[in-house]
């Protein structure tokens, strides 16, 4: 990398049609690690590090979600000029930039894989019991010992889903957001991105863990809201995952992607 961190961060890889991956909250491309060899058999991959996240330059913490939503939009149109086709996936705070970007960039995104999106209205469900990083100070066992609990609690269903390198990938991440991703992610522009690409040509499959449900995220309700913004609505429920499916399942997350992204 340069010195000058690039205002948007991009990982390219493969051949073929391009495929824009965004990441979650407190990301980076990271969050689709088990996931770019896959599809890079068949397409070229733009795994992006959104404004304030991984290797690109930083905004205003100050900035709101909407202004957010503006950048991005903006970056996106210079990095990727033209009217070339292009397919979309995005996890949790990424699928809430990627139905806005879809919305804003017709006719040119064919496919919108939302994989457990963010971008529902802000509303109180039940408390995450997650810990603050703060309180591990510069202890680094302490700190990744909460890195393994919030990924409990926010991410992962299944303790033997966490490795070393699961910690290494968090422990980066957290450390490298700058920016609250719950403007975005409880923004509320989802539902209204989505109905506004229905019956166009964008098609949009959503795919949803089955253990990411919970008295803080009740999957049936989501799912309900995004199949009446989207009308009959192409679902697959991952098994063995919870809300980062694309990495605690990545070969049925994979297969489900491949097979959407290649009709």
């Amino acid at each position: 990398m340069s010195s000058v961190s690039p205002r948007m961060a991009v990982r390219r890889s493969g051949k073929g049609p391009d495929l824009v991956l965004f990441h979650g909250g407190m990301g980076s491309w990271k969050h689709w690690s088990r996931n770019i060899d896959a599809l890079s058999a068949r397409f070229t991959v733009h795994a992006l590090d959104h404004p304030s996240y991984g290797d690109s330059a930083s905004v205003s913490p100050e900035t709101t979600g909407g202004a957010y939503l503006d950048l991005v939009h903006g970056l996106f149109r210079e990095m990727f000029p033209g009217e070339a086709p292009l397919r979309f996936a995005g996890f949790s705070f990424g699928g809430a930039i990627a139905a806005n970007l879809a919305r804003r960039v017709p006719p040119r995104v064919t496919h919108l894989s939302l994989v457990l999106p963010g971008g529902f209205p802000s509303r109180r469900f039940g408390d995450r019991p997650t810990r603050s990083y703060k309180e591990a100070g510069s202890d680094e066992r302490l700190f990744r010992e909460i890195c393994r609990h919030n990924l409990l609690v926010n991410m992962l269903s299944d303790s033997r889903s966490i490795s070393e390198e699961t910690l290494d990938i968090q422990a980066e991440c957290v450390r490298r957001t700058r920016f609250n991703s719950r403007k975005v992610s409880g923004g509320g522009t989802l539902l209204g991105d989505l109905a506004q690409l229905r019956g166009g040509a964008c098609r949009i499959r959503l795919l949803w863990g089955e253990r990411d449900d919970s008295e803080f995220r009740p999957a049936q309700l989501l799912i309900g809201e995004i199949r009446e913004a989207v009308g009959t609505l192409d679902v697959h429920r991952i098994p063995a995952a919870g809300h980062w499916s694309a990495y605690e399942n990545a070969p049925e997350v994979n297969r489900l992607m491949l097979e959407f992204f290649s009709s």
